[in-house]
């Protein structure tokens, strides 16, 4: 397998030509695969025994994250961060204004997998909006986090939607699932979409998504950002 790409316009530069890459129809492989393909190389271990030691791995990893330690593996390493203004040395951690951030990066053995990854041009035959930037405009950060009731920006390509349609729009994604659309829409450009973000986003890490039905389509598109932000 190889992973599949296609060029998009790319409109964070001054030149009308540039493209920027998008990855496209790659599958996700998710545990279960993952254990078909340690025991289909004729490991002794059962199916059963592989899902009992990953799951005993995944409690130690969360446990270990839980009690503030960093985390270095041959896959990933994690460290906990927090964001958010503290008004002096005496202020103290306060969830309406402060939130705990996992700062999430390969490990060796990830590296070298990604350095042999193999990669196959394809035409992007159904377009879809594409989330380069998430400007928090308060703090001036890009790609990390948002201000509650502050305006942000979200910058790429195809990100112009409906506002009269409730389905089409910027949507928070929580990790359980639930989600709320940004009601407030300052500037709704193809290459730039200025807004409001929800007041009640004060805790938790969301993803952000761009849904639009583009021009002589009927099929609503998402696009997601790959970063995962948090309030600030």
């Amino acid at each position: 397998m190889a992973l599949r790409y296609g060029l998009v316009p790319n409109h964070l530069t001054d030149d009308p030509n540039d493209c920027m890459a998008v990855t496209t129809d790659n599958d996700t492989i998710n545990v279960e695969e993952i254990v078909e393909s340690m025991i289909g190389k004729g490991s002794t271990v059962t199916r059963a025994e592989a899902l009992s030691v990953i799951e005993e791995y995944e409690y130690a990893i969360a446990d270990a994250i839980q009690k503030g330690n960093n985390l270095n593996t041959g896959l990933f390493k994690v460290h906990p961060s927090i964001s958010g203004v503290f008004i002096n040395d005496e202020d103290g951690f306060d969830e309406t204004r402060h939130a705990i951030k996992l700062n999430l990066n390969p490990g060796q053995r990830l590296i070298e997998a990604s350095e042999k990854i193999e990669l196959k041009k394809v035409e992007i035959v159904s377009p879809q909006p594409v989330i380069q930037q998430f400007i928090n405009l308060k703090s001036n950060t890009v790609n990390e986090n948002f201000t509650p009731g502050q305006v942000a920006s979200i910058k790429g390509s195809i990100l112009k939607f409906d506002l009269e349609d409730a389905q089409q729009g910027i949507f928070f994604i929580a990790d359980d699932g639930t989600e709320t659309k940004a009601s407030n829409v300052i500037k709704n450009k193809p290459s730039e979409l200025l807004f409001f973000v929800p007041e009640g986003l004060t805790t938790g890490t969301f993803q952000v998504e761009v849904r639009a039905i583009l021009h002589k389509g009927k099929t609503l598109k998402k696009g997601r950002l790959l970063n995962n932000l948090v309030p600030a």
